[in-house]
């Protein structure tokens, strides 16, 4: 891809980018899993990330996604990743050294015979560089060092010039590290062809910069060089934070379609929604097999056993009611027809009677899964918990239904081609053809329906996110169910997602729609809604909420946290 796209006025739309870009990566590898959808790269279904610090971010701008395109087809083409992540460090401020170096190796190789893409990549990274100036990073001895580092290591690789404003920031610590680094930087550039004698020199520059970053950390008091990052930026580490535990966190913002729409939610078409069974989905055998594998992992973690889970949600869920009376009893209230035995014997206190009581869970509750594709490498760990958590809540007396969101296709399908040959007017409101999945109706045991959990292992079911129909979908079949206490959990990993709607409204359209839902429900009190944030804290949508992690598998102690929160006023 070069910056001849544009000439000719033809200036690519971010869709047409995401297009161009997947074709450009599979015809520049040879790849043809790869695609380029909603700024992440795919391998098949499976999202690749992309760790050098100037790819962390994707970036909106049709002419920076260009730069980031031409350096990821480089990076897939020249580089053994395989050797790579074998030299990988350990520690993260080396990690990224080393993540930057490799990618700037595979930059400045790009062929002369591609100038398009070489300015391409110059932009993009000076883009990034301009950013991480502004954020304030850089008014710190530690953020100076690193920016120095990445901006002398891109002109001594690529012989770009740097500009000179970047120069005067960086110039101080350029000097004080020339007599440390300067023979590794000719390395660098002598050797960047072959990647094995590269990786000595990159990994002694990683080394260097990670013992400068822990030496001046020691001698910092702590927090002393914290600064108030402006505009969002960040690195790929976060050494600067003195809490390596604290859990991301959602962002969401202001819609101007939203606000243009008269804040009413736009569908441009429901012809192709679907509604379907999960069953339905997967072929029979490959849905017992499915259901084999969770069957056997329930039984090697030591899942299969829910008394205990089932016991604490009855007690948190149901209520007593009324159901006779106890009798015979040593107190209580006097039972009139026990009179006659002491009568005949003094010694007979079992004269009264209490009233019985019974647990009644007339509880109903749904799991609502967000099955976009960032959901997918969850798809394993998330069938245990919602086999476990729907069993526990059944034997609790609780009616569980649970359901997931989809689309049936990326980037719009057919009701996108439907709004083009339309005419593309303007801010169509949602353009995807929603997908709504029933993996276990409430309506049905759970015995005959513990195959349908298993679906949730086939991963071409992930796919975008419509959180905000989703949870009014969820909504309207538990307001059906006969009970007087009613549920949602959301389990999500991030905000709404579906790269037609935001290319065509813009990206805060759905957390618009997704925030008005939710609100509304909470007026009303009719359904009690909170999220389990995977990896993420929901916090900015959902006033009850919990982040968790799923990496490390499930046990009775996520467990137990996930029924507190189901049980939470």
């Amino acid at each position: 891809m070069n910056a001849e796209m544009s000439a000719g006025g033809i200036t690519p739309s971010l869709s047409q980018m995401e297009f161009w870009g997947g074709a450009m990566l599979r015809a520049f590898t040879g790849d043809a899993s790869l695609q380029w959808s909603s700024q992440t790269l795919y391998c098949g279904t499976q999202p690749q990330a992309l760790p050098a610090p100037h790819h962390l971010e994707v970036p909106v701008a049709v002419l920076d996604q260009r730069g980031l395109l031409d350096s990821v087809g480089l990076r897939l083409q020249l580089s053994d990743e395989g050797w790579h992540r074998k030299h990988l460090p350990a520690d993260p401020v080396e990690r990224m050294v080393f993540e930057l170096l490799e990618q700037l190796r595979a930059e400045s190789l790009v062929p002369e015979a591609w100038p398009g893409a070489r300015e391409n990549m110059r932009q993009r990274f000076l883009h990034w560089s301009q950013a991480f100036m502004d954020s304030g990073l850089t008014e710190s001895s530690l953020g100076v060092l690193l920016f120095t580092v990445a901006i002398t290591a891109w002109s001594r690789l690529t012989g770009h010039e740097i500009p000179g404003h970047m120069a005067d920031q960086a110039e101080h610590t350029r000097l004080s590290m020339a007599s440390e680094l300067g023979s590794h930087w000719v390395m660098l550039r002598r050797t960047r062809e072959q990647q094995q004698l590269f990786c000595e020199s990159a990994l002694a520059v990683s080394r260097w910069v990670g013992q400068a970053v822990r030496a001046a950390q020691q001698e910092v008091p702590r927090g002393a060089t914290a600064r108030k990052r402006r505009y969002n930026f960040a690195l790929p580490l976060h050494f600067e934070s003195q809490s390596m535990d604290d859990m991301p966190v959602a962002q969401t913002g202001d819609s101007r379609a939203w606000a243009s729409s008269a804040q009413s939610y736009r569908v441009f078409t429901r012809e192709f929604d679907r509604e379907a069974k999960a069953a339905e989905l997967v072929r029979q055998a490959q849905l017992a097999q499915f259901r084999a594998e969770m069957d056997e992992e329930l039984a090697r973690a030591g899942l299969l056993q829910v008394g205990r889970l089932a016991r604490y949600l009855q007690s948190r869920l149901a209520t007593l009611v009324r159901d006779g009376w106890n009798w015979a009893q040593e107190e209580g209230y006097l039972d009139a027809s026990r009179l006659s035995l002491l009568v005949s014997d003094p010694q007979q206190t079992a004269i009264f009677k209490h009233e019985a009581h019974r647990p009644v869970t007339e509880t109903a509750v749904t799991l609502l899964l967000d099955c976009s594709g960032s959901m997918k490498a969850y798809a394993k760990p998330l069938s245990l918990l919602l086999d476990v958590l729907g069993r526990s809540l059944e034997m609790a007396g609780v009616t569980v239904e649970i359901l997931g969101f989809s689309t049936q296709s990326w980037n719009g399908g057919r009701a996108r081609r439907q709004w083009q040959r339309a005419g593309q007017p303007d801010l169509p409101g949602r353009l995807n053809e929603r997908l709504h999945i029933v993996f276990k109706d409430g309506a049905r045991r759970w015995q005959q329906s513990r195959h349908g959990i298993a679906a949730l292992r086939k991963p071409d079911i992930f796919r975008e996110g419509i959180d905000g129909e989703a949870v009014e979908w969820a909504c309207q079949r538990l307001s059906e169910r006969p009970a007087k206490r009613r549920i949602l959990m959301v389990i999500s990993d991030g905000c709404p997602m579906d790269t037609a709607t935001h290319q065509a409204n813009d990206e805060h359209y759905l957390d618009q729609h997704l925030r008005q839902v939710l609100a509304a429900h909470e007026r009303s009190g009719d359904v009690k809604i909170c999220a389990l944030g995977v990896g993420l804290d929901l916090g900015v949508f959902y006033r009850r909420q919990l982040a968790v992690e799923l990496e490390p598998g499930i046990d009775e102690a996520l467990l137990q946290s996930v029924a507190e929160l189901l049980c939470r006023p």
